[in-house]
């Protein structure tokens, strides 16, 4: 009998469970991979969730590559909006909360009212080797949707005297609603820049959503080939728009060594939380 490894998903949290039964992995998408092409993905940074959503394309375009996971950080938030009778945001306040408030049980069942909204989400930047170079890595999972989904940005700052971006930026969203998820990625904007990358973004907004999250990478090499590198560092970084903007308006900004940075004309459309940064050490 051809045995594989089933893999069945929590779909709220995101949490893939696995029952074992052979060294063949099947996903949601019917993609077979086996123990090897596993294992470099997830060397590359991304999560056994991920893999149970990722498609064909990104997989193939990453299953050969021989991978080790160098550097993770992780930072959770809460973030409380409070709204007028017109909808207009008056205050807003981010902070950083421990991983155990996070996954405290409660969180669920808190509901936001019309003039307030309490949201929690969790940020991870990772540092990998890919091959000769390195990846960058940022994902941002929401606890609880936001009320406003409007366009977002994700994006990871490099040190530019260091490291050069030298591939095109990858952009995912995962919403699932019910025991049914969908991968997007049409609906963005991609912006280079020596000291960084990210991209704008259409957050779903389809009614029934029961879990969302948004992952965003890309490759660097040495900015001098002949010189040894004995550190290296991504920031990786995400502003919610806590009103509605237009997809141009969100373009609006860049990114460097300290995450995005808002022009001052779409400022007050965004919250603003801490980046989170991994660090790497080592020779390179």
């Amino acid at each position: 009998m051809n045995k594989k490894l089933k893999l069945l998903l929590l779909t709220f949290i995101f949490i893939p469970v696995f029952v074992y039964a052979n060294d063949s992995y099947v996903n949601y998408y019917g993609i077979e991979m086996n123990e090897t092409e596993y294992s470099n993905l997830l060397g590359l940074g991304f999560t056994e969730e991920e893999i149970y959503h990722m498609e064909e394309e990104e997989f193939n375009a990453n299953k050969n590559i021989e991978s080790s996971l160098e550097a993770t950080t992780t930072k959770y938030y809460v973030e409380t909006v409070r709204y007028d009778s017109t909808g207009r945001v008056v205050h807003s306040n981010t902070s950083e909360v421990t991983e155990e408030e996070y996954n405290d049980d409660m969180i669920l069942n808190m509901r936001s009212t019309a003039t307030t909204e309490t949201t929690y989400k969790k940020m991870v930047t990772t540092i990998a080797q890919a091959g000769t170079k390195y990846r960058y890595k940022v994902t941002l999972t929401w606890k609880q949707l936001p009320k406003v989904r409007s366009y977002d940005i994700i994006g990871i700052g490099i040190e530019p005297s260091l490291v050069s971006i030298t591939s095109d930026v990858v952009f995912n969203q995962t919403y699932c609603i019910s025991n049914s998820c969908t991968n997007t990625n049409s609906y963005y904007t991609d912006s280079y820049h020596t000291t960084g990358a990210g991209v704008s973004f259409k957050l779903a907004s389809n009614s029934g959503i029961t879990g969302l999250r948004s992952y965003f990478y890309y490759d660097v090499s040495k900015k001098n080939s002949n010189q040894t590198l004995n550190y290296q560092y991504a920031d990786g970084d995400y502003s919610h728009a806590t009103s509605t903007i237009t997809a141009s308006l969100s373009e609006w900004y860049y990114v460097n060594q300290t995450g995005i940075v808002l022009y001052d004309n779409i400022s007050g459309y965004y919250d603003a939380i801490s980046s989170a940064e991994a660090e790497w050490s080592g020779t390179w």
